[in-house]
C-alpha cells in the first residue's frame, strides 16, 4: 500500500494501556506510514496555538493534541458543539498544513470523531469498532446514536470480533479483522522475571471493570487456596473488597506495558473471567493472544471469541463450576513443553503485522486506477495551470494522466512534449489536426488504463483530494454512472456562488463549502463534460463519445442521456470544487462561428433525442 498518512482518532490515549489503537499505529508506522495519534484530551485553557506536539514515541508515530476551545469536552460524554468542532478542524487543518499531511487514512474509534473525520478531504475513513458500545454501563444515547451516523458514513467498518461482524453486518458490509499479539514484546521476559510467589501463580493482567466477574474469582481463590492469583489493572468500576479480603489474591496497580512480559512469565496460568454479557459476547480479547505467545495455559469463561481459536489453544469455562475445575487442568499443562510450543506456534501466527496485511488487502480496493484525460486546444497557459494544479492536489495514489493535444498552434505542442520528457510516467499524444472534443476525448480514452475515467478541460484548476472525492460516490452507489463536481463557471446547477480574487482564496473557499457537504451529492438530468468521471464499466456499457458532434457541445448531453438509459443516475457531488474558466476552447472560435455550431450540433442531438432540454442553474 502507497505510504498515505494516518491519523488516529482514538479512543484510549497512547500511554493508556497499549491495546489495538496503539498496536495498529505502530505497526502502520513499520509499514512506513506517518501516523499521527490525537490525544483524547485538548489544549489547557489559555494554550491559544492550534496544536501541539506532544511526544514521538515510536519512529513515524506522532502523539498530537488539538484545540477544542475548551479543554473540559469529553469525547465519550459528548458530541461536541458546532463551535468546538469548527476549533478542531481548524485545528487539525493547521497540523495538514503545516506537516503536509495530502492523502490520509482517519482511523476512528469512537463516534465522537466522526464529524471531525468527515470533513476531511481526501480522506478514507475507517471505523474501527472494537466493542459492542452499547454494552458499556456509562455510555450516552447520543453516543449510541452518533455510531449509527459512523457506521453509516464510514468508508471501511472493521470489526474485531465475529459478534460485531454479524451485528453490523445487518446494517453495512463490514470486514473482520481480529485483535493480535504483539509477538516480539510477549515472546519473552524482556527482563527479569517477576514473580511474586513460590506458590502457583494464577496470572492476570488488564482492566477490572464491570465486566469482570469477580465473584468468580473469589470462589476460584478459595477453592484452591494454596495458589496465588495475582491481578494487574485498574479497579475501577469493580467493587474488589471481598477479592482483598482472600489471603491468596493479590491486587496490582496498572503496570507500564513493558513491564507486563516480566510478570507474565511469572504466572502458572493464566486467565480471563468475564462476565457473559452483550459486551463481552461480542468481546475479543488482545490477552488472550499475549497469554498464548508466551506458552501459558490459558482458562476464560464461554465468549464466543475464546471459543472459536484452534482447539487445545485455551480451556473454556461454561459455568462457575466447570471454569474453577478447568483451572486445576489448566495448572496440570503448565510444565508441558510441548503444549506450549504449541501455543506459542499459533499465536506467532497472530501478529499485529499479519493483520495490518487483512487491512492493506481491504483498502485496496478504496484506491483503484483512475485515468485523467485532458483535451488541449492552444491556450496554453491555461494547460500550465491545470497541469500545476493536477500535480499539486490530486494526492491519488494510483493517477495515470493522459494528456491529448488536438494541433495546437500556439507552443502547446511544443511545450506538451518537453513536459512528457520531464514526466515520463503521463502519456502525452499530439494530434495532427484538430479531432474535435468527442473524438480528442476519444484518443484519450483508447490509451487510458484505468478502472475510473475523468474527462478534465484544460480550462480547469482542481482542488485537495478532488480523485479520491469524486470516486467515493461511483464506489459508495453503484447506481450512479456520472459524477461531476461543482464549480464557479458552468450553465448548470453545477454552477455555486464563491467569490474569490486567486487561487489562495479558491482554496480556501472551496474548503469551507465542501466540508460541510461530504457525501451530498445533487441528482441532475446531465453533468457537463468540463470534468466528468465514470467507471469502466460504464464506458463498455454506453461507447464511447459520438464523434458526430465534430468540434464540441451537446455531446456531454448525448453522452447523459445514453448513460441514463442504461439505467444509471447521475449526479454533481457537493463535496468537490473545481475551478473552471468556461469554454475557453470554443470561445476562440467567434460568436457567429460558435452559434452555427451550436444550431447544427442541436439539430444532430433533437435527431436523437427530441427536444433539448434547456439547463438551469440550482
Amino acid at each position: 500500500m502507497t505510504a498515505l498518512d494516518i491519523l488516529v482518532f482514538p479512543v484510549i490515549d497512547w500511554h493508556f494501556r497499549f491495546q489495538r489503537p496503539q498496536q495498529l499505529a505502530t505497526e502502520l508506522a513499520r509499514q512506513g506510514h506517518r501516523v499521527f495519534y490525537i490525544k483524547t484530551e485538548f489544549t489547557p485553557a489559555g494554550v491559544d496555538r492550534p496544536y501541539l506536539f506532544w511526544e514521538q514515541p515510536d519512529r513515524n508515530v506522532f502523539v498530537v493534541q488539538l484545540n477544542a476551545g475548551d479543554p473540559d469536552l469529553s469525547i465519550c460524554k459528548s458530541r461536541g458543539s458546532d463551535e468546538q468542532v469548527a476549533r478542531i478542524l481548524a485545528s487539525l487543518e493547521a497540523l495538514c498544513r503545516d506537516c503536509a499531511i495530502t492523502a490520509t487514512i482517519s482511523f476512528v474509534d469512537l463516534p465522537f470523531w466522526r464529524r471531525i473525520a468527515m470533513a476531511l478531504p481526501n480522506n478514507l475513513l475507517v471505523y474501527d469498532c472494537m466493542d459492542h458500545h452499547a454494552g458499556f454501563e456509562d455510555n450516552d444515547p447520543e453516543m449510541l446514536d452518533e455510531e449509527q451516523h459512523l457506521i453509516a458514513d464510514a468508508d471501511l467498518v472493521l470489526t474485531s470480533s465475529l459478534g460485531l461482524f454479524q451485528i453490523i453486518g445487518r446494517q453495512r458490509e463490514t470486514v473482520l479483522i481480529r485483535n493480535a499479539c504483539d509477538v516480539e514484546h510477549f515472546s519473552r521476559p524482556g527482563g527479569e522475571v517477576r514473580r511474586l510467589s513460590e506458590r502457583p501463580v494464577v496470572g492476570y493482567f488488564g482492566a477490572i471493570s464491570h465486566w469482570y466477574d469477580i465473584d468468580l474469582l473469589v470462589r476460584a481463590a478459595r477453592t484452591y487456596p494454596d495458589w496465588q492469583f495475582v491481578l494487574i489493572g485498574s479497579t475501577y468500576g469493580c467493587d474488589i473488597a471481598e477479592a482483598q479480603a482472600q489471603a491468596n489474591v493479590t491486587f496490582l496497580n496498572e503496570m507500564p506495558y513493558a513491564l507486563l512480559p516480566r510478570y507474565l512469565y511469572g504466572f502458572d496460568i493464566c486467565i480471563i473471567p468475564f462476565l457473559i454479557n452483550d459486551l463481552t459476547l461480542n468481546t475479543n480479547p488482545v490477552k488472550l493472544y499475549e497469554y498464548l505467545v508466551a506458552g501459558k495455559p490459558v482458562v476464560a469463561t464461554a465468549m464466543p471469541e475464546v471459543m472459536a481459536v484452534e482447539s487445545g489453544l485455551a480451556h473454556v469455562g461454561l459455568d462457575h463450576d466447570d471454569f474453577i475445575a478447568k483451572l486445576a487442568v489448566a495448572m496440570a499443562e503448565s510444565t508441558d513443553q510441548a503444549l506450549a510450543r504449541f501455543r506459542r506456534e499459533w499465536a506467532c501466527r497472530q501478529s499485529w503485522g499479519h493483520r495490518i496485511r487483512q487491512f492493506e488487502a481491504s483498502v485496496a480496493a478504496f484506491y483503484p486506477r483512475v485515468s485523467v484525460i485532458v483535451l488541449t486546444y492552444n491556450n496554453l497557459e491555461l494547460t500550465k495551470a491545470c497541469l500545476a494544479s493536477l500535480e499539486a492536489h490530486s494526492h491519488y495514489p494510483d493517477l495515470e494522466l493522459v494528456i491529448v493535444d488536438n494541433a495546437s498552434a500556439d507552443g502547446s505542442r511544443d511545450w506538451l512534449a518537453a513536459y512528457g520528457q520531464a514526466h515520463p510516467e503521463a502519456k502525452v499524444i499530439l494530434n495532427e489536426r484538430n479531432l474535435g472534443f468527442s473524438a480528442g476525448n476519444n484518443v484519450g480514452l483508447h490509451h487510458a488504463t484505468g478502472d475510473y475515467l475523468v474527462l478534465l478541460n484544460n480550462d480547469t484548476q482542481v482542488t485537495d483530494g478532488w480523485v479520491f472525492d469524486l470516486l467515493r460516490h461511483l464506489r459508495r452507489d453503484p447506481t450512479i454512472g456520472l459524477v461531476g463536481p461543482v464549480t464557479n463557471n458552468i450553465g448548470n446547477e453545477a454552477k455555486i456562488d464563491l467569490t474569490y480574487a486567486d487561487a489562495a482564496g479558491m482554496h480556501r473557499c472551496a474548503r469551507d463549502y465542501t466540508r460541510r457537504r461530504r457525501l451530498v451529492a445533487l441528482e441532475l438530468r446531465s453533468v457537463a463534460f468540463f470534468c466528468v468521471m465514470f467507471s469502466r464499466k460504464v464506458l463498455d456499457q454506453v461507447g464511447l463519445l459520438d464523434e458526430a458532434f465534430g468540434v464540441g457541445m451537446f455531446e456531454d448531453d448525448d453522452y447523459c442521456n445514453r448513460v441514463r438509459a442504461a439505467a444509471y443516475r447521475i449526479v454533481c457531488a457537493d463535496d468537490v470544487f473545481i475551478h473552471h474558466e468556461l469554454s475557453a476552447s470554443l470561445s476562440q472560435l467567434g460568436l457567429e462561428r460558435r452559434q452555427r455550431l451550436f444550431e447544427d450540433n442541436k439539430r444532430i442531438y433533437e435527431g436523437k433525442w427530441g427536444a433539448w432540454v434547456p439547463h438551469r442553474y440550482r
